[in-house]
């Protein structure tokens, strides 16, 4: 029988807020992220990370464990969330995941690819290229994963090509000897909401995330880690973008913070478009449309953890 809940869906959807609210009303209850950038220092605006109050009302796993230019793999996540199970249940606590990263999901649902670890001086190699050049030589070993990355997810590229290095054999390899059975430790929860709502909860949180700064969390983020590879995500590239005059081809954006503003919602848009295409895949999991079913939500989450 499942033991450990999960809450996930698509970002802007407020999944940490019902996290927050139902583990402390029920106590014993602690939040283990699986968000892959709130376990980065320093990037908390456009992250959304829950605030030092919230993390006070709470305890929260895997939150502020690495430095921005420090990887943190699906296998590191795995690992690290193994190790915070354990240690909440000797405390006799519970636990319950929130976050919306899928490679990370799907490493603690199905299991890890037994891919070698990461290795700095093959990544060096592989950075210093492009994302052309990557897909290309990708293409030309594995164009399965090829088709499947794209062109412009440069970590996933970066990684594939690591794993061809490193092992010989092509991630399909991999992903061939995966796991096809869920997990029978945890329960995936998945939350959405209407697509206007989304919409707009996507708008006011980038003018929310504006108006705290997130610009200047991105100065300083530049200044002192300049290559990580952690500021391609949505909002952090956008705002580097803007920071460095470069304008997406193809496309008149508005001057100012205006035009940064319409350039994050759209990335957000856009990554919540392939994340639902992500959890469609899912069958076996509970769904919730929250701006209708929130309390639905809650008396499962109160059932399941016997709250």
């Amino acid at each position: 029988m499942s033991s450990i809940a999960i809450i996930s869906g698509p970002t802007a959807t407020g999944k940490t807020s019902v996290a927050l609210d139902f583990c402390q009303s029920a106590g014993g209850i602690e939040i283990i992220n699986a968000d892959s950038m709130l376990v980065y220092r320093g990037m908390d605006i456009g992250t959304a990370k829950p605030s030092s109050e919230e993390l006070q009302r709470v305890p929260h796993h895997l939150i502020n464990i690495r430095n921005p230019d420090e990887p943190f793999t699906a296998g590191d996540f795995v690992r690290e969330a193994d190790k915070a199970i354990e240690e909440i249940q000797r405390r006799n606590k519970k636990a319950l995941i929130v976050g919306g990263t899928g490679f990370y999901l799907k490493a603690l649902l199905f299991g890890l690819w037994p891919t070698a670890a990461s290795n700095a001086e093959v990544r060096r190699k592989l950075e210093i290229l492009t994302n052309e050049t990557l897909y290309s030589e990708l293409d030309k070993r594995d164009h399965k994963t090829a088709e499947k990355v794209g062109k412009n997810d440069r970590y996933r590229l970066v990684r594939a090509m690591e794993i061809i290095e490193l092992t010989g054999k092509s991630p399909s390899d991999f992903a061939g000897e995966q796991k096809n059975t869920l997990s029978q430790r945890y329960k995936l929860i998945l939350i959405d909401r209407e697509t206007t709502e989304l919409e707009q909860r996507i708008k006011e949180r980038t003018n929310e995330m504006l108006d705290r700064g997130l610009i200047e969390e991105v100065k300083l983020l530049l200044e002192t880690f300049p290559n990580t590879r952690a500021l391609n995500s949505v909002g952090y590239k956008q705002t580097k973008d803007f920071l460095s005059g470069i304008k997406p081809p193809g496309r008149k954006i508005e001057e100012g913070t205006i035009g940064l503003r319409n350039e994050i919602v759209l990335a957000t848009r856009q990554l919540v478009k392939r994340q639902r295409t992500w959890f469609k895949s899912q069958k076996e999991e509970e769904s919730f449309i929250l701006d209708k079913e929130k309390n639905r939500l809650v008396e499962f989450l109160k059932q399941f953890y016997g709250a």
